[in-house]
């Protein structure tokens, strides 16, 4: 069943002919979490962000979220907005969402940005997550948010920018418990065929990324049509601890192939 979620449009095209880019969250996170990497983006071209179901402002149904359900509710969300031409840009779930997207509606779809990611819930990606799982369901939200941290926070960030690290673990500790599983299980499911995907890719990944590492990346790229691949500096969360990733390592790919 599709869901009204919350989004956001702002920002503005240089000429009518641009894209529209559409920023998807990562799994734990919201709208907010674009905040820094937007600085980049909004005299260059319009975007859209929204919170996910189970997201931010978004319902927060109690089931599997399904990778389906995301694309489904990504795919009404356009069509109610009828923007026309798009560029995804996703991070981590997010990028899932985005390339599972790219595959299935290929015709408004200019490019697709995958960060931190991966297209296979691998026996390894599975045991990662389900650890988280196993976290939450025997000690909460917090213990979840701990033990997933070396995951997805790179060194220098963790050491240097606490305050930044903190207010993520102190909104992991707002998160509702289904909502965590939920998100958790449906994340550990669905293939992607990357093959399938006919618009340009840009494969971005966190050097310190222990969740989705550098290779990873490295093998979508190779099984991808037309595809790059870009390291950037950080952890996992790449994005949201380095917002200038998106003027260094993003913007410049976009701009070429628009």
């Amino acid at each position: 069943m599709r869901l009204e979620l919350y989004s956001l449009l702002e920002g503005q095209k240089a000429k009518d002919s641009d894209p529209t880019l559409v920023l998807v969250n990562g799994l734990f996170a919201d709208t907010t979490s674009f905040d820094g990497a937007c600085f980049y983006l909004r005299e260059k071209f319009q975007y859209l962000r929204y919170d996910c179901r189970g997201q931010g402002k978004s319902p927060k149904p109690d089931s599997i979220y399904h990778l389906e359900d995301h694309v489904m509710d990504l795919r009404g969300l356009l069509e109610d907005h009828k923007l026309g031409k798009i560029l995804l840009i996703g991070l981590s779930n997010g990028a899932r969402i985005a390339m599972e997207y790219a595959r299935r509606y290929p015709t408004d779809v200019v490019g697709v940005v995958a960060c931190d990611t991966f297209d296979i819930p691998t026996p390894m990606i599975k045991a990662k997550l389900g650890s988280w799982l196993m976290a939450h369901e025997t000690g909460g939200p917090l213990h979840r948010f701990d033990i997933a941290t070396p995951w997805i926070w790179g060194e220098d960030i963790f050491n240097e920018k606490s305050e930044l690290f903190l207010s993520y673990r102190e909104r992991a500790g707002t998160i509702e418990s289904h909502v965590v599983s939920n998100l958790l299980l449906g994340a550990m499911q669905t293939d992607i065929d990357i093959s399938e995907i006919n618009c340009p890719m840009l494969f971005v990944a966190g050097k310190e990324d222990l969740l989705t590492p550098p290779f990873l990346h490295e093998k979508m790229q190779a099984k991808a049509k037309n595809a790059e691949f870009k390291m950037a500096q950080g952890g996992h969360a790449g994005l949201i601890e380095r917002p200038a990733i998106m003027e260094k390592q993003i913007l410049p790919w976009i701009e070429k192939i628009v």
